[in-house]
């Protein structure tokens, strides 16, 4: 019997990181819909601590352009959303 804690770990794999040329760490997911979310990692404030992440609700296509310009990704103005999104996690 699959557990909860499993599942987690298996969707993981989903995650892909990304980081831009200030620094800015991403994770990226996509679901099977071809929606997807942005996550930007912020720094954590001690040794024992665990980094938070921040959705980038709102900023997406900022942020795609961010990982574009420090990544062979190339962000498209002409294509929306979903597209690019697409594209960026097809990349290798």
């Amino acid at each position: 019997m699959s557990s909860d804690a499993n599942d987690f770990i298996e969707k993981l794999s989903s995650f892909k990181e990304f980081s831009d040329d200030k620094g800015g760490h991403y994770f990226v997911i996509q679901f099977e819909d071809d929606s997807g979310r942005v996550f930007k990692k912020q720094a954590s404030d001690g040794n024992h601590s665990i980094a938070e992440l921040e959705i980038c609700e709102g900023h997406t296509r900022d942020a795609m352009r961010r990982i574009s310009e420090a990544t062979d990704f190339e962000f498209s103005e002409d294509s929306n959303t979903q597209q690019n999104l697409r594209h960026l996690m097809n990349e290798e």
